[in-house]
């Protein structure tokens, strides 16, 4: 049994937010940029996406722009749910997001007041991955939730610059850099993960 997890990450960066509203929801809203809309589309032709049977995706903006043209493409209706919303960041204080992602890539527990670690995020798709497996998933959600999930897989290391690399048979599969789409094709044996590999 196949599933693939899809994350689309050019999103548009040239947006003010006059109401200060929290990080969590400027994360949900944030719609893709051009180049992302464009890139969906591309996503959407690949071939080895062809037999989908069902889609699902997460309800933030990025995840349900980048899964339309899959499901318009293959005639599948979209299922929407929260539980593969990106990986919640909670209450900022004075730290800034590049600080809050170096201490989660290097202690996969630390979450701050009101968000959620790695782990945390790791087990919330996981669990949503074993109410629906089944054979030609696609599963649209988002960078920092993939990532949570394959930490439950993979052998974890870090490369010369302390980033955060991970490996599957040998593998390396993530090495953090920055992507226009992540694609990982998730093989199972039951309940069993027999391989990930990188799609794209």
């Amino acid at each position: 049994m196949k599933l693939y997890l899809i994350s689309n990450n050019l999103l548009l960066d040239n947006i003010d937010y006059l109401n200060n509203a929290n990080l969590d929801l400027i994360r949900s809203i944030r719609p893709l940029s051009i180049k992302g809309e464009i890139l969906a589309q591309k996503i959407s032709s690949l071939k080895f996406l062809e037999n989908i049977k069902k889609i699902y995706t997460s309800m933030q903006s990025s995840s349900l722009a980048t899964s339309k043209y899959l499901s318009e493409k293959l005639d599948l209706p979209l299922n929407l749910t929260f539980e593969l919303n990106d990986c919640k960041v909670g209450d900022l204080g004075s730290k800034n997001m590049k600080m809050v992602k170096g201490l989660q890539d290097h202690e996969f527990t630390y979450k701050l007041p009101n968000g959620e670690s790695l782990i945390d995020v790791g087990n919330r798709i996981n669990n949503f991955i074993n109410k629906i497996k089944d054979d030609n998933i696609c599963l649209f959600t988002h960078k920092r939730a993939i990532l949570g999930y394959l930490l439950k897989y993979t052998k974890v290391g870090y490369n010369l610059d302390e980033n955060l690399i991970l490996e599957f048979n040998n593998e390396i599969i993530y090495d953090d850099s920055d992507t226009l789409y992540d694609i990982y094709e998730i093989t199972y044996d039951n309940d069993k993960v027999i391989n990930i590999k990188r799609a794209n």
